[in-house]
Parts: structure tokens; sequence; C-alpha cells
């Protein structure tokens, strides 16, 4: 049998009173005194709007936090089991004390460990901000299966693969549809994850309407740089690996695609049909591209 343990100087402050979170309420001001509108007509803000929303952005930022400390701490409470002296069972505790499911409870668990992860991270270049802003309980979620079976910072990688090149715009959808197009192989490595990563952004593009780049000269130049640096051999053997089919019909479209405008003409060996239904790939792959192509000039 162990002994009490006492916090600090005096008694520890009880579950469910987050002093932090009050703290930052009460510094936006009373109820009724809070602002309604615009204080000044100028575009920058005067010393005392300035004071208002660090004071604002202070305790927004304690939310984006609170879902992965919650889950650090429900982990604690489980393993150690803290809630012995009033309950019988973790899942009769987060139930009855905090009217959480013990599903949400084991979700919020699976994910602290990867959230904590990249808010710890040194990343510079204004990542952390990013991170910091962006990073919910969404994101993190979807980066839970491959932490657990591929290690924290495969996910770490994946998540700062994607923000550096889409900034603030990262989704929940983003990261999900990342998580599924990453190949086995390149899981845990930094410089594959971005390629990969890079290839599944470059996927989406490619099915946004045509008329966008047709129209847009210089993010048609932005696109095609993209994916010259992109599709090298490496990378598209990677995702003939991961998916074949897919994989030949866009290289098929890619090919149609820079024959047309180089003004050539391209036949393939196999018709549409054929293709999509062409087998698997033996363990051995075969080059990138298996189609034989004959272009003749125009």
């Amino acid at each position: 049998m162990g002994k009490p343990i006492t916090v600090g100087n005096g008694a520890p402050v009880a579950p469910g009173r987050p002093d932090n979170a009050i703290q930052l309420a009460r510094a936006l001001g009373a109820s009724d005194k809070l602002p309604t509108k615009q204080l000044t007509d100028t575009p920058a803000l005067i010393a005392q709007e300035q004071d208002m929303l660090l004071k604002c952005e202070s305790a927004i930022e304690n939310l984006n936090l609170a879902f992965f400390a919650a889950g650090k701490a429900l982990q604690v409470v489980r393993d150690a089991k803290l809630y012995r002296a009033r309950f019988s069972a973790f899942e009769e505790y987060t139930q009855e004390r905090w009217e959480i499911t013990p599903q949400y409870a084991g979700k919020l668990i699976r994910t602290w460990r990867v959230a904590e992860a990249l808010h710890s991270a040194k990343l510079g270049g204004g990542l952390e901000t990013i991170v910091s802003r962006k990073l919910r309980y969404g994101q993190a979620w979807e980066l839970v299966t491959l932490a657990e079976e591929h290690g924290v910072q495969a996910a770490v990688y994946l998540y700062l693969a994607l923000i550096k090149v889409m900034g603030s715009k990262v989704t929940a959808a983003h990261v999900a549809g990342a998580v599924e197009a990453l190949p086995q192989e390149a899981a845990g490595h930094k410089a594959k994850t971005e390629d990969a990563v890079l290839v599944y952004l470059s996927s989406l593009e490619t099915a946004e309407t045509p008329s966008t780049a047709a129209t847009d000269a210089a993010k048609a130049a932005k696109a095609l740089a993209r994916a010259a640096k992109t599709f090298n051999a490496d990378t598209v053997q990677a995702a003939l690996a991961h998916d074949p089919k897919r994989t030949r019909l866009a290289l098929r479209s890619l090919i149609e695609s820079l024959a047309a405008a180089g003004g050539a003409e391209v036949s393939f060996a196999e018709g549409p049909a054929e293709l999509e239904t062409a087998p698997e790939p033996p363990a051995d792959p075969e080059p990138p591209v298996d189609e034989e192509a004959e272009v003749s000039a125009a």
C-alpha cells in the first residue's frame, strides 16, 4: 500500500476546475463590458485592440491544446487506476465523472502522442505556428493508424510534408487521403514520405476541372514544374507498387497530354478496356510504364 501524495505546498486543484481557463476568460473582461463593435476606423489595431486580440487568441489556443492534454491525462488515470477510490472501472469513471463515452475516451488516448509530438517538434520556417494554429483533433485522429503501425515519427513526417506544401489549408480530409495513399515502404522515411505526399497532392490537382489551368498560365507553369520535380522513377515505382491499375491509367493520360501538347500522335498496344482490367504485376515489378507506345511526329 502506498501513501497519499501531496502535490506542491497544498492540495491539488480539483479536476473539472480549470483555473487557467477561468483566468483566460476573466482576462477578456466582464460579460456586460465586452466590445460589440469595432473600436476604431483605422485598418491597424490600436494598442487596446492588440491587447484584446492577444487575450482572445490565448483563450482560443487553449481549446486547440485541450484535446491531447485530456487524452494524456485520461491515459494516466486509466493506467494508474486513479479512479479506483470512487469507481470500479475506468469506463464507469469516464461516463459518470465526465460524461465521456469510453469510445471517445479511447480515441483521445490514442491521439495525444501524435499531437504532442507535432507540437513539440522543432520545425523552423514558421511551421510551428501552422501546427499550433491548425492541428485539431480531427486531423490528429487521421494520423493515428499510421502512427500505431509505423511509429509516431512516420505520422509527424506525413503531416509536416502536407503543411510544407499546403500551409494552413490542410484539412482532415487531406490528412486521411495522404495516409491512404502513402506506400508502405515510404512510411517512416522522411524523403520518401515527402515524395509520396507530392504525388498525392498532384493527383488532387489533376482531378480538378481543366479550365482552371487552361485559363491561368501561371498556375499551369507552376503545375508542370511541380510535376517535373515529382514524377521521377522512384515515385512512379512506389505508386505502381501501391496501386498499379490507377498508376498506369494516370501515366497513360499524362503521356497522351504531353504528346498532344508536343504535336505528336501516340498509340498504345493495349486498348482502354484491356488496360483497365489488366492483372496485377508480379512480385518483381516491371518498369513504370509497361505499355508499348509508338510515337510519331504529326
